[in-house]
């Protein structure tokens, strides 16, 4: 990190807290250069163009900023107040009671399961408990990833959209998994 910043902590955790996005946090972390970073995407739909403070400036008030259908947050190693990630719920639909939740870990040295689950954890609690979630809803091209969302976190599959995704010069399958409010008995 480029110089000292004092997160907002939205949700706090054990090991990671939740924090609030802004311009300051775009302007003295990496977060951009992440998605520039092809090991960090290799199983998302990103590094298909390059990635740059401006566009993540422009992404955040476009897409983030007074967005009511996203709820997009940072997740901080608390013992380094490291920027080392973020997560959002996406395609807020508070009708049918459903969204979509995704996440990067972007710094190498935070790329620790503890950080991925905690930080999952924080979030799906918040969308049940607060926004009145009923289903949570995620895809990835990693069937690693896939039994992951499923065995540690309580997802359940809900099908494959084949070769949904092109990555890396072939097609992928997309293995779809969710969580209802009501079986979140590992959160």
């Amino acid at each position: 990190m480029k110089n000292k910043i004092e997160f907002d902590i939205f949700i706090k955790g054990n090991v990671v807290d939740l924090v609030v996005l802004t311009e300051e946090v775009i302007d003295k972390t990496n977060w951009y250069k992440w998605f520039n970073v092809e090991e960090n995407t290799k199983h998302m739909q990103k590094h298909y163009y390059p990635n740059s403070k401006e566009l993540q400036l422009k992404y955040f008030k476009e897409e983030i900023d007074g967005n009511d259908k996203k709820l997009q947050l940072g997740i901080v190693r608390k013992d380094k107040n490291l920027l080392c990630g973020v997560i959002s719920l996406s395609n807020i639909d508070h009708l049918n009671g459903c969204c979509e939740i995704g996440l990067i870990i972007g710094e190498a040295e935070a790329r620790k399961i503890k950080y991925f689950i905690e930080a999952v954890k924080l979030t799906c609690n918040h969308a049940f408990d607060t926004l009145n979630i009923n289903r949570i809803y995620s895809g990835t091209i990693s069937k690693e990833i896939d039994e992951l969302f499923c065995r540690i976190l309580g997802f359940e599959h809900e099908g494959l959209s084949r070769q949904a995704v092109f990555k890396n010069g072939a097609y992928h399958d997309v293995y779809r998994h969710a969580l209802l409010k009501e079986n979140r008995k590992t959160l």
